[in-house]
Formats: C-alpha cells, structure tokens, sequence
C-alpha cells in the first residue's frame, strides 16, 4: 500500500496549491535532480487547453514563458510531440529551430537555461507530457549525466504523471484556453495586416519567420472564432482589440 500523503484535489493552477502539492510531489520523485533546473510539462492535445507547467526555472521567465503562451513555438515542446525517446535540446532546435524558436533560446539563455535534455510521455487519454532538465552548463555533460540516470527518470516522470492524472480530471488539470484575449504579438501581427501588409512584409517588421507569421494568423482566427483576417479585423475591432 502507497503510505505516502495523498495529494489534495485542489485547483492545480491557483499558485498555493501548485507549489504545496504538485511541485513538492515531482521533487519527491525527483530525488537528486531537483537540484537541476527542471520543468514539467502536459497539454492535451487536439484541445485548446492551458498546459499545466510545473517548475524551479527562474520566476521571471516563466512568467513571461506562460504570458506569451510559448509552448506553442517552443522547439523542444514541438520536437517532443513528435518522439517517444529521450533527446537533447540541440537536438530539438536542429529539427525545429526557425527564427521564432531561435529567438526564444536565445532570451532562455539570459536566465541560465540554454543547453537541456527532455524526456516524453504521451498516455492513452491524448496527454502529452514533457519532463525537463538543464543545469547551465555544456550539454554534452548534461547529455552523460542524462545517459547515467535515464531509467530513473523515466520512471519519475511515469510515477508523477500517472499520479496525478489519478488524483484530478482533465478539466482540472488543464482548464480550457481564454479565447478572446489576443497576445500582444498577435495584437502586432492583426494591425499589421490592418495597415495593408503582407505575410513577409510582417515577417520582416517582427523579426519572425513568415511561417510564425501564419501561425499567429490561425491562433488570431481560432481566438476570435472567425474564418479569415478580414474578418479577424472586424471582429477585434468591434471588441475594442485594435
């Protein structure tokens, strides 16, 4: 029988309840390495949801990592949906590493976190997961040191996520994603379009690839429920957006 406390069914985004429950839960199975930065990540996929982000990584850019709803560009999350295996970061920004995904290694890099190693989870209920770890340093060592200790966590991230995905739905556990309120690069990106710009007119004026371009364009018509930029126009301006 498991002797350990049982985790209280509380919201898991309310902040208290994040670090008294959860985040004490995965650095019990994390033993040593919660030494590390690490992070815990799980969306469902094929639903528009807030993933559940549980870490140590430095308070501020996970406060802007979240506000800007990162994951959706972040290599490592993308090159992980598309694995079973272990990989490390260099591996993720090589497959997926575009201007947008560049960019954003490179402002993780000013907060100690530019060389990781990720380990996956996808379960039978469409729950992608993602367990973390980068320590600041080469990620060839980082690499060993994952290589030294790799069954041990897997089997933390198995325990942890099976653990609470026992403990809560998944309507607690990822409430569903605020459709009415545009980032402020999406904000940029529509009054671009206003103003009569094409795709890689706006592409160059943001930095950002043409592809991250369009991207934002379909999370812009997904928010504001309509078909097409035309309409997105409208509709943020009649919501007082633009």
């Amino acid at each position: 029988m498991d002797s350990r406390p049982i985790m209280p069914k509380c919201d898991v985004h309310a902040p208290g309840c994040l670090h008294t429950s959860l985040q004490s839960e995965l650095e019990t199975q994390l033993g040593d390495l919660r030494t590390l930065h690490y992070a815990y990540f799980a969306t469902v996929r094929n639903r528009d949801v807030q993933p559940l982000i549980i870490s140590n990584y430095p308070a501020r850019w996970l406060k802007s990592y979240k506000a800007a709803n990162a994951h959706l560009i972040d290599p490592v999350i993308q090159y992980g949906l598309t694995t079973c295996a272990p990989f490390s970061w260099s591996d993720a920004t090589a497959a997926y590493g575009d201007e947008s995904g560049v960019d954003l290694f490179r402002r993780s890099g000013h907060h100690h976190l530019r060389s990781g190693a990720t380990f996956t989870l996808h379960d039978a209920s469409g729950v992608f997961s993602a367990l973390s770890f980068s320590d600041g340093g080469g990620q060839a060592e980082l690499d060993r040191r994952m290589a030294d200790q790799q069954a041990q966590i897997q089997m933390a991230l198995i325990r942890f996520h099976c653990r609470i995905m026992g403990l809560h739905s998944l309507d607690q556990l990822f409430p569903s994603a605020p459709r009415d309120t545009l980032s402020q690069r999406e904000t940029s990106v529509l009054k671009l379009v206003m103003l009569g710009q094409n795709y890689r007119d706006i592409a160059k004026t943001c930095g950002i690839s043409e592809r991250t371009v369009k991207f934002h364009m379909s999370n812009i018509t997904s928010k504001l429920q309509v078909s097409n930029a035309r309409q997105a126009i409208y509709e943020a301006q009649c919501q007082g957006l633009l």
